[in-house]
């Protein structure tokens, strides 16, 4: 029984990860995913691969080009239906996970249980399963991750791991500015550990610094000559504020503020699936794992292991640095700008139950037991979350939105007009962006004009062209009073 508990709780844990992959057309398909799939899909097509994001960020700036050759790649291999790509980005940030899992386990001396029960905890957070169904740019996480399940192996960091480390990061760091606080980290945290050995410093940091330089060679030539446009509004951030940004590194290992990808239909979600006492404990949950996370990093900088000692020195800089560059930069607190410390509230807290486990065995065994209540827990609200959304066909709103394969269906449904040119009014909150990718790469379109218009054209809308012949109208409209089931007529 012993042996088995082991591979039994793997197991386990790779089917909280499985869930991802159920149910595809369940997943978000809303604003930036449909744009940055259509940019993506020419590269191959014509043989110009982007240098620079085609859509501009809140710094004003196009970001980097990192997304947009995976997602060119992703179309010529798999085609050009959302669904594939959005499996695809799920398999490399499952891959990722799983890899910072391994890594920290190792870091921390333990073995197949806790790799299990770790693992499970992040397959098992909201905001982590919902990122992983998602065409988005979020290689900026996956590189993140993987350069610290890199560093996370044991022993000295050699050459040839160090530029994978540089090439991990120039990933995250040539899709969005904000993997720049774990750059910064990672570059200071081994400075310190190899100032002993100068040479080996300099050999190390500019092995890395070459192989992510190489990557992001085409975004650095394209930065000389570009300019930056209008950014976002500057925001002065108060002392909550600051508060706020501190929390929200755990909050990405909890359920708090998950509603905001519900588009007001928390309240509905939490009375229809039971989910109300995780839901009111979220905040008390998020701020224990802070606490846990902070005395887990303590704990950590005084391991004899250097490894251990080597992420939490990544992680008590980086976790602050995101916060730092919010409050310069004047940045309003958007949780994916936290993919940089992501994996800290992770680590922090293993590294807390390890070494309970080493100097308390009863206490950090109870301790593990707990995390793996957690992420039963929550791996329950995520199963409600798709069973929710399956019963409304996504969300009424333009965060989550309606399901990609509801919005394949109606487009569909509009295309089976006999008419060459269809336009489709779009009479719903959606954003046009999906209807008119599906429209042009859904095969039922194939040979026809499909125009997504609205009667009050405003910045994210067109004005209907006027009726002509061999033009047919097509309203799209929500098919119930609530929830985002739609209906083609």
């Amino acid at each position: 029984m012993t042996r088995a508990t082991g591979p039994v709780l793997v197991a386990a844990a790779l089917a909280l990860f499985a869930l991802r992959f159920a149910d595809v057309d369940l997943a978000s398909f809303t604003r930036d995913e449909p744009q940055f799939l259509a940019a993506a899909r020419e590269q191959p097509r014509t043989g110009h691969w982007l240098a620079a994001n085609p859509l501009f960020g809140n710094l004003g700036r196009r970001y980097g080009p990192v997304a947009f050759w995976f997602y060119g790649a992703t179309s010529a291999v798999l085609g050009d239906d959302p669904r594939r790509a959005i499996l695809a980005m799920g398999a490399v940030l499952t891959a990722a996970q799983l890899a910072l899992a391994w890594g920290q386990t190792r870091a921390l001396g333990q073995r197949t249980v806790f790799f299990a029960v770790l693992s499970a905890w992040i397959a098992s957070s909201p905001y982590l399963f919902f990122w992983s169904r998602m065409a988005w740019d979020l290689t900026s996480l996956a590189g993140a991750l993987a350069a610290v399940a890199l560093l996370a192996l044991p022993g000295p960091l050699g050459l040839r791991r160090a530029a994978l480390v540089g090439v991990a990061l120039a990933v995250g760091l040539g899709t969005h500015p904000m993997v720049t606080p774990l750059v910064v980290a990672v570059g200071l945290a081994l400075a310190w550990e190899l100032r002993a050995t100068p040479r080996r410093l300099l050999a190390t940091l500019g092995v890395m610094s070459a192989a992510g330089v190489t990557v992001l060679l085409p975004y650095l030539l394209y930065l000389m000559r570009a300019r930056a446009v209008s950014r976002a509004p500057w925001r002065v951030h108060s002392v909550a504020d600051v508060a706020g940004l501190a929390l929200e590194a755990p909050m990405i290992a909890t359920p708090w503020r998950i509603d905001r990808y519900f588009d007001g239909s928390w309240d509905a979600f939490v009375a229809w699936s039971g989910c109300a006492p995780l839901a009111r404990a979220s905040f008390v949950l998020t701020v224990a794992v802070g606490a846990a996370a902070v005395a887990g990093l303590a704990c950590a900088l005084r391991s004899p292991a250097d490894a251990e000692r080597r992420l939490a020195r990544v992680g008590a800089l980086v976790w602050p640095g995101v916060v730092i560059m919010l409050v310069v930069l004047g940045l309003d607190g958007h949780v994916h700008y936290q993919f940089s410390a992501a994996w800290v509230p992770f680590f922090g807290v293993a590294a807390l139950v390890a070494t309970l486990l080493r100097r308390a065995p009863r206490w950090g065994r109870a301790a593990l037991a707990v995390v793996a209540l957690v992420a039963l827990l929550q791996a329950g609200l995520v199963v409600q979350w798709m069973r929710f959304l399956r019963v409304h066909d996504g969300t009424r709103g333009p965060t989550y939105g309606t399901a990609v394969g509801a919005q394949i269906a109606a487009t569909r449904a509009a295309c089976a007009r006999p008419e060459p040119r269809i336009a489709l009014r779009n009479e719903t909150i959606q954003f046009r962006y999906p209807f008119e990718y599906l429209a042009r790469t859904d095969p039922a379109c194939a040979g026809k004009t499909v125009v997504v218009c609205a009667e009050a054209p405003g910045p994210f809308a067109r004005p209907c062209p006027p009726d002509e012949p061999g033009t047919r109208l097509v309203r799209l409209r929500y098919a119930r009073e609530s929830g985002g089931a739609l209906r083609v007529d």
